[in-house]
């Protein structure tokens, strides 16, 4: 599969992703926020999906998604918001969020808008690999979406080598068991685990 996050990954150096909440400060800022980030250099973007009950979010995720669904945020605006982004922008856009929302869409027609769209790939830390295989892969695929997958510090090797092998695009390592942006900064325990995972893919790719 080549699309814009691949061919992103076939540069050399380092990327730099951002993620916001759609519908965060205010309801219309979607767009705008998108296109600034790029103007100022961001490599790919991950535009989170508000959800009432998030499952890995801190609070500060947890806020922004409370006051973007307070604001009217839901998934059909935000595909309407984002239906002329590619006559703007064209560094990857990936869409993250609880797979609630895609499923209550309807897992077929949320993948049809994203390739009409132009959305690259799809995080969703709730959707298990073993129900992504047998159900959702050949949807995903038949619209160039990516999955991307996740995995913690506390993740297997057997568990990393059937993610890895199920993965296109790149693999979202969790720094540690905490929720995210719970933290600040790395500690020895990350950068050894960052490290292994490196060798791991140096040598499987």
């Amino acid at each position: 599969m080549n699309n814009r996050i691949t061919q992103k990954m076939k540069g050399e150096g380092k990327l730099l992703s951002i993620y916001f909440t759609a519908g965060h400060p205010q309801l219309n800022d979607t767009v705008k926020i998108i296109q600034d980030l790029e103007k100022n250099g961001v490599d790919m973007i991950e535009i989170g999906l508000p959800f009432s009950d998030p499952l890995a979010d801190g609070p500060t995720i947890q806020k922004s998604s409370t006051k973007a669904l307070k604001n009217g945020m839901h998934t059909e605006l935000l595909f309407d918001q984002l239906k002329d982004i590619r006559k703007s922008v064209s560094i990857p856009l990936i869409l993250m969020g609880n797979f609630n929302p895609m499923l209550q869409y309807g897992v077929k027609a949320f993948c049809e808008k994203c390739e009409k769209i132009g959305i690259d790939g799809i995080i969703m830390p709730d959707l298990p690999l073993d129900v992504y295989q047998e159900r959702y892969e050949s949807i995903f695929k038949k619209h160039g979406l990516l999955n991307i997958f996740l995995i913690t510090p506390q993740t297997s090797d057997k568990r990393i080598r059937q993610i890895d092998a199920a993965s296109n695009g790149f693999i979202y390592m969790v720094s540690s068991a905490s929720v995210t942006g719970s933290k600040e900064g790395f500690g020895e325990k990350q950068k050894n685990t960052f490290n292994v995972l490196l060798h791991y893919r140096s040598q499987t790719r």
